[in-house]
């Protein structure tokens, strides 16, 4: 499994499928590949901001095509 970050801030991350757990954190446009998550059930995902404000996605201009994402990938 793939945690992607494409926000514009550090996040951590906390996952945990039955009495599994892990927690780390994802820079800014970084991903964190985590092979030992693949082919799990029931797994959950959360993600809060590292510096303990409210997680907030922000576009600051108003071009077309722009985007905030965090995506999480299941190989």
């Amino acid at each position: 499994m793939r945690l992607v970050n494409e926000t514009q801030q550090q996040v951590s991350y906390n996952i945990t499928a039955g009495n599994s757990a892990d927690c780390g954190t994802i820079d800014v446009d970084g991903y964190v590949d985590l092979p030992a998550w693949d082919n799990q059930e029931n797994v959950t995902i959360q993600f809060n901001s590292t510096d303990g404000q409210a997680f907030q996605l922000t576009v600051d201009d108003t071009a077309k095509g722009e985007q905030v994402e965090m995506a999480v990938i299941a190989e």
